[in-house]
Parts: C-alpha cells; structure tokens; sequence
C-alpha cells in the first residue's frame, strides 16, 4: 500500500497510505470505527488489514488526521503535542507494536489531557491494548483477529464472485485474512494480484533485520503449529516465540506457536527453496519424535507420510491407535494419499487402515481386501519387519477372524497372539504404546465368543495391566470388560468392586456414550437384575442406545434385556423386541456362541410364557455352543417334566472345564428340582448344600427367581436345611409370572390316544391296555409312541406327569 504525502509532515510522522481502487469497503468495521469517540486498538497479524481499514476510514472523514509511525521504538511527540493543541482531530498510529510501554504511558497522558483526540492504533501485538489501557481513562475499544476476518456478507455486499459456494471457498482456503483473500480474489478474476509477492518482501525484510529470526521462521513454516518441545529440538530459543508473537507474525497460546496458513505458505515456498530436503527431513522426523507422537499424532501420521518415512508412521500409529481412530475421518483421509501397496510389509498401519474402513458401511470391503492382500504378504515375507509389527498383525488378524465366516479357526490363533503378546520385551511393549492393551482387548473379545472365557479375562487384566503402568485413562476399557465378564459369569463380589473402579475414574471424551462402555452397562444391568430391579436395569441397558445399533455385544445385550423383561413381566413384549432384533440385523450373529445367545434370549422368553415346547426347540439348536443355552434346555426339560433329560443338560454343563459360578448355580438348581420330582431327597440335601455354598461364595440370587411353582416349597425346605438365609430363600418365590409353571397346550390327543393314555393309569404293561381296549398290542404300541411324542415324553412316569400338569387327566397320576 502506497503512502499519501501532505496530510502531515515532518519529524517521524507520515501522511496516510493510499488505498487502492480495487480494494473493498467494510461497512460493519468502519461503523464500529465512527461510533468510538475515544481510543480503538486494531490488534491483528500481519496481512489482516488494519492498515488498509484504517486508510479507508480516515479518507471518508473531515476532521483533521494525523498519521504516524513509530521510528526507533518512539513515537513523534513534538508532532502530536502540536497536532492535540490545535483542537478536535484523529490521530492514527501504524506499527504499534514497535512503540515500548513508556511511549504509551506518554501517550496516555496526553490523550487525558486532549479530550477532543480521537486515536486509534493499528498494531500486531497483544500487548498494546493492554498498555493504553493501563495508562489513559478514556474509553478503548479493541477490534481483534476475529473481528478483522472476511466475512461471507462483506463479499457478497462487495458483489465478489459468483455465488456462496465459490465465497465460502474462498474463505475456507484463506481462513478470512485480507491478504489472503485478496491475493484469491485478484487469482479468481484473472487480475494480477502482487500480494503474496510484496508480502514476501515485507516478511524478508522485518525477519531478517534480526540475526536468524529469518531462518527460525523458516523452520516454524514446516509445520502448521510448533511447540517448545520441537522448538528446542531445532536449537530455536524461546525468546523467538515472543518476538514472532510480538510482531503479529504468529500467535502463541501459551501452548502451541501457529503462523495464520498465508503467511506460513509464503515462508514454506521460501523454506522449500533454501532448506536442503536432508535438513527438511531430519527437522520433521524431530518433531514427529519429540512432540508430534504425543501430541498432535494425526499431524504426526501425515507428516510422516508426507516424508514417505512409513516405519516413523508406524511409531505413531502405535502409540495412538485409538485416538487415531477416534478421528476416523481425519484419519481416513490421510491415508488417501498413500497407495495401499506401499502399506505392505508395515502390519500395523494396515490394521489401522482396515479398522477405519470397517467402521464406515461404504468401505467395509476395502478392509477384507487390505488383510487379505497383507496376509499373503505375510506369508510370503514371515521375517519382513519388526518382530512386534508381526506379532501385532497376527494378532489382529486372530481377533478379526472370528468375525467371518471362518470363526471356527479363530481359536487357536487367539492362544498364539496371547502368548507372542506374553513373550515381548518391554522395549517392545513400551513401542507398541496403547495399540499392544487395545489388541489385547480384542483377543479377549475374541476368547469370550470363542467360549474360553478363562483366556478373555487374562486378556483383560493383562490389557488393564498394561494402562496402569502407563497412566493411561483408557484403562477403563478393559477394566469395563473385566467387570463386565465378572457380572455375566456370576463372581458378584469382583463386578462389584470392578464397576465401582470404573464409575469413579476419569473416562476418556465420549467413551461412556460409545462401545467402550458396553460392558460397563452390561454389568451394571446384570447387578441390577441381581438386586431385582428391572428398571434400573432397563437404564443401563438403554446408555448404550438401541440393541439393534449396537456393533459388537448386540446378542449379549439382546440376552441380558430378556431377562429383564422376564424379571419385569414384560414377556411379550421380550418376544417381539427379539422377533424385530433378528429381522432387522438380518445376517446371523458371526459366532456360534453369539448365535446361541440370541438362541437363549428367545428361548428363556417362551419358557417364560409357558411355550416349553418352543423352548426347547429353540434353545436345542444352540445348546452345544453355550452353556447359558444348555441350561435354557434343561429348564425347559424340566418344565416338560423330563427330568432325566434336565439332569443330563446340567451335568454336561457342570463337567465343562470353565464352568462359571453363574452356571454352576443354574445347573445344580435344575439337578435339585430334577431330584425333588424323582423323590431323591438324599441327593436333594447334597444339591441344596452346593447351592448354599455357590449363592455365598458368589452373591448370585437371580436364579432362585426362576424356579416353578411346583418346586419352590420343597426346594426351599431343602436350601434352608443346608443352612441358606430365609431372606436368600424367599427370593425363590419372588417371581410372580405366568412362567414355566404354565406350560403351553399341545396338540390335542386323538379320542383313540386319549383312551391309551387313560388306560396306562392303570395298566401296567401293553397287553392289559390292548385286552382293556379290545385292539392289538401293535395299535396300543403305535398310538402310545404317538402320546409320547405329543406330550414331549419318553417314559410311562413322565406322560403321566406331563399329562397330569396339562389336564389331560382328571387327577393326577400317583
């Protein structure tokens, strides 16, 4: 901007630039200007347009103006004395920020004693408004950086470009700095515009007036935003920051130094041509190293891309996968750049790049192809790489595999990451930073739908483990998980204590409202069916949100909420929520153990209704693949009145070798109701006293309350006998529900079967019933293996029974 003569002239002050024609007017901060009647600071960095506002405002205004600069640090007091003492006028200082605090405290002074002075004062430094505050009682207005952006309404007042998409573009690429717009608008009308250039010239010249403040802004321009620690790591002393602050070159935060992206671009083409690439080089990996990775790791991730250094990426990404993560569409985006065969060889920056695309439906089968292609590569290179890289994608490649439809591999691909994890070096373990606990996490995801649920809680602790020593805040995933597996497997005492960890630490952003809490809520639900409150328990089931939006444990969830709307005699509205669940999640559940416990929900539902039948057919079809299935059997059984088959199901369960204490419980209840109805009283007293034990080992109360009515009387006899509190033994009774003591109708006998099975009261054997009926004993055989097969049976004691509890006789069978 060039400089109008004659307006005031000599000592250091100087007329007022000439404002160029091409420059547009800014009636919102021109008005703020006229409404002032004291003093205004016009605080911005270099390029915002103080000057050129300033000029605009002065050439619009018939008072007499004064324009000045400071020179050497002072500013021209012969010249301002005079100009106050002639009467009402603007004076206008430019550069502020070159005048010391004893020029505005002079300043000060003579602005009190000249009431009718206007002044303002364009300025690069913070500290101007500051000083003329401390020193003058007149009123101050400051118009700051925010205030001097371009904004949408003053292009379209000034009627530049066509249309709001082109000028919110605009200011998207300039970030509203008047040089930057200026120098966009001149480009996209085809005008030549010299801003970039003069502003190069303008930024040599005031930085290389200091010995290597030139050079130091050279390097700050490598990057969008320094810290001391990078700083120090390029030997730039701290009194650079203030001196680039000071002169409105960049602003400081007291945590990061950021040049406006203009002003940096302008020094980047300057730093690309006089920097040797070597030193560019060696200056970004320092910064990776010394700050980025642990504090702005996505702008690490893309510089070392830009670098094309993918081990120094890989260091990042290990050290901040989940944060990485957490910005998937930053993240995401940075990877555009990189052809995905440069990713092969480097495993962990493929499994960030494939769990990225996994979470969004439109590249979901970019991930299959990523692991695909880096799984051959693996095989076909075993030793390419680090040992820890290789181990972390054996690792991921274990979790993720129990994920499609070759879950049933997964297993021992699990054990094997579990224990390479095991045998790192804690130089390794200390590399791999937060990326090592997240896989852990996710192989004990892996183990507990695989059925070893001993696995999963070592993964968990060892997870938990490792963010301890790390003074990590994510340690609340897998500690979540950990008391989450305790409440589901039934060790009360320890999801007490672990949910109680987890409530009162410090969760990361977001974390309680996202999958990281699932099993948090998880466990909180199952405590709250425990203590017999459905409500609460309804609560911590929806703080996770819709079942069907859940992406991992939507089939535990599914379970747990079951259970729920039994305890809250909401059995048909269970059985609907369940119906919906499967059609709208469409494909089965990826494992057998997540397919058997949506199998389970459905099933202990029914039996809940009095469908026994549809029960057990249902739980039936699962019941090898989880023990909470089996035991959705037995009861089924056993509300069939097949006893022997219930004790059957609950023996396989208790001679699992991970049975859990949850399991346990159910499973000797089902064997002490079976003995109650066979007349085993001394195996009774033996099942009643293991029962004592589990409920005080274990805190479990919420299988008494689904026990049948036939059985409570005498099982709670038996549980007090065993030395059981009254106040446990009440719970048997606690459940007022249609449930499994109303069984489901079946198909009516045929008046001929009827008569069978009337006769079998009586008759012993096949050849009484036929000599009773008058038929052959092949029709009595035929027509008895068809009641057998309506009433669920296969003995003469369990049709009588079963035919007994449907009234399908007049009394019941002795």
């Amino acid at each position: 901007m060039e400089r109008a003569t004659g307006r005031a002239e000599g000592g250091g002050a100087q007329g007022a630039p000439r404002v160029s024609a091409t420059v547009f007017r800014r009636p919102r901060l021109l008005e703020r200007l006229d409404s002032w009647p004291d003093i205004t600071v016009v605080h911005g960095p270099i390029g915002s347009g103080k000057t050129t506002l300033l000029a605009s405002w002065v050439a619009s205004l018939a008072s007499p103006v004064l324009w000045c600069e400071p020179e050497a640090g002072a500013l021209p007091f012969s010249e301002l004395e005079a100009f106050a003492a002639a009467g009402a006028g603007v004076l206008v200082i430019d550069l502020g920020e070159r005048a010391d605090a004893a020029q505005f405290a002079r300043l000060g002074s003579l602005i009190d004693r000249s009431p009718r002075l206007r002044v303002a004062v364009a300025t690069r430094s913070t500290r101007t408004a500051r000083e003329l505050a401390a020193a003058s009682d007149a009123a101050l207005d400051v118009i700051g950086p925010a205030d001097l952006l371009v904004t949408l309404d003053e292009l379209r007042d000034a009627d530049l470009l066509d249309g709001d998409d082109a000028r919110l573009e605009l200011l998207r690429r300039s970030e509203g700095l008047a040089v930057a717009v200026r120098a966009k608008i001149d480009d996209a009308l085809g005008r030549t515009s010299g801003a970039r250039e003069r502003l190069r010239r303008l930024l040599r010249s005031e930085l290389g007036a200091h010995g290597g403040r030139y050079e130091a802004a050279l390097r700050v321009a490598l990057l969008p935003r320094v810290d001391r620690a990078i700083l120090a790591g390029w030997e730039i002393p701290d009194r650079f920051v203030d001196d680039l602050d000071e002169a409105g070159l960049a602003e400081w935060d007291d945590d990061w130094l950021r040049m406006h992206p203009y002003i940096r671009g302008v020094l980047a083409e300057d730093a690309e041509q006089q920097l040797p690439l070597v030193e560019r080089r060696r200056l970004l990996a320092a910064a990776v190293r010394s700050s980025l990775v642990e504090r702005d790791p996505l702008q690490g991730l893309r510089t070392a891309f830009e670098l094309r250094d993918l081990g120094l990426a890989t260091e990042v990404v290990f050290a901040n996968m989940v944060e990485l993560l957490e910005a998937r569409d930053a993240t995401y985006e940075v990877f555009q750049g990189i052809p995905p065969s440069d990713l092969r060889g480097y495993p962990g920056l493929t499994v960030l790049l494939a769990l990225l695309s996994n979470m969004d439906p439109d590249t979901r089968p970019r991930a299959l192809q990523l692991l695909a292609t880096e799984s051959i590569f693996q095989r076909l290179h075993p030793s390419r790489g680090l040992h820890r890289e290789r181990v972390v994608y054996r690792a991921f490649e274990a979790a993720a595999l129990r994920l499609t439809p070759f879950s049933g591999r997964a297993l021992p691909l699990i054990r094997r990451a579990v224990e390479d994890f095991s045998a790192l070096s804690d130089e390794d373990v200390d590399a791999l930073g937060r990326m090592g606990p997240m896989l852990q996490v996710h192989l004990g995801i892996g183990a507990f739908y695989l059925r070893d649920l001993e696995l999963a809680r070592r993964c968990f602790e060892m997870a938990d483990a490792k963010h301890i020593e790390a003074g990590r805040a994510d340690r609340v995933d897998p500690l979540s998980m950990r008391a989450g597996l305790a409440a589901l497997s039934g060790d009360l005492p320890l999801a007490r204590r672990l949910l109680e960890e987890a409530d009162a630490a410090e969760w990361p952003a977001g974390w309680r409202g996202s999958s990281p809490a699932d099993f948090f809520n998880l466990g909180r639900a199952v405590l709250a069916l425990e203590d017999g409150d459905p409500h609460a328990a309804e609560a911590h089931l929806d703080a996770a949100g819709p079942t069907v939006d859940i992406i991992e444990h939507w089939t535990l969830y599914a379970l747990v909420r079951a259970r729920r709307d039994r305890l809250a005699g909401e059995v048909e509205a269970g059985l609907m929520r369940v119906q919906r669940l499967r059609e709208q999640r469409g494909a089965a559940p990826g494992t057998a153990m997540a397919r058997s416990l949506l199998d389970a929900a459905e099933a202990e539902l029914r039996l809940a209704s009095g469908e026994a039948v549809t029960a057990r057919r249902v739980a039936a079809r699962s019941a090898k693949h989880s023990a909470v299935c089996r035991l959705v059997l037995a009861r089924a059984e056993l509300a069939l009145d097949r006893t022997s088959e219930a004790a059957v199901h609950a023996q396989r369960v208790l001679g699992a070798p991970a049975a859990t204490p949850r399991s346990r419980l159910e499973a000797e209840l089902v064997l002490a109701c079976s003995a109650l109805r066979a007349g085993h009283p001394r195996d009774v007293e033996v099942f009643a006293t293991r029962i004592s034990e589990l409920v005080r080992s274990t805190e479990v109360r919420a299988p008494l309350r689904t026990i049948a009515p036939r059985d409570r009387e005498p099982l709670v006899d038996a549980l007090l006998r065993a030395g059981v509190a009254e106040a446990i033994t009440s719970l048997v009774a606690a459940e007022a529900l249609p449930a499994e003591a109303e069984v489901e109708p079946l198909v009516a006998l045929t008046p001929r079967e009827q008569a069978v099975l009337e006769a079998l009261v009586d008759a012993g054997t096949m050849d009484e019933i036929a000599a009773r009926l008058f038929v052959s004993r092949n029709t009595v055989k035929s027509q008895l293996r068809n009641v057998y097969r309506k009433l669920g049976v296969s003995s003469r004691e369990a049709a009588l029974s079963r035919a007994a509890l449907l009234g399908l006789l007049e009394e019941p069978a002795a």
